[in-house]
């Protein structure tokens, strides 16, 4: 199994995932831009979030476990660096959703180019939109039911 390696923008916060994503997409919903926009890392600034999501237990802090702070956000705990405010990941305030995170695939080291696991399956929240793309892959009004949207496609 590989495991990737990221950090935020300032190197303060290291972590580690275990083996490949269940999934990347990118994201156009209003609170992921409105994080994005408190980062001071421009790669975080595009419009959207580009996530990988993986169960809990396959993410771990390496360094900078004291060097984070939360912020509530439309139902969701978000996780960033409290030096670069860069988004490390996100959980569901749920007790229920909370075996998966969101982490900012921007984040990764892709000294070799970005893996096939890393591709994005799909847009979400694609209605919130500010950006518009023109490529082959499913833009759900939401989300997926599998991530308690609607499942309607745009």
């Amino acid at each position: 199994m590989t495991n990737y390696q990221g950090q935020c923008s300032c190197g303060k916060v290291k972590f580690i995932c275990m083996g490949a994503p269940l999934f990347t997409q990118y994201c156009h919903c209003n609170k992921c831009r409105e994080v994005a926009l408190l980062s001071k890392d421009t790669k975080d600034k595009v419009g959207y979030a580009y996530t990988a999501a993986y169960l809990t237990h396959d993410f771990k802090l390496q360094t900078g476990e004291n060097n984070i702070e939360d912020l509530i956000r439309l139902g969701a705990k978000l996780i960033l660096c409290s030096t670069c405010l860069c988004l490390i990941y996100g959980i569901s305030l749920d007790p229920t959703k909370q075996g998966g995170i969101g982490v900012n695939a921007y984040n990764f080291n892709f000294p070799n180019g970005l893996p096939g696991p890393f591709k994005p399956v799909r847009h979400v929240w694609y209605a919130n939109r500010i950006i518009d793309f023109d490529d082959d892959l499913p833009k759900f009004k939401d989300a997926p039911k599998e991530q308690f949207g609607s499942g309607e496609l745009l």
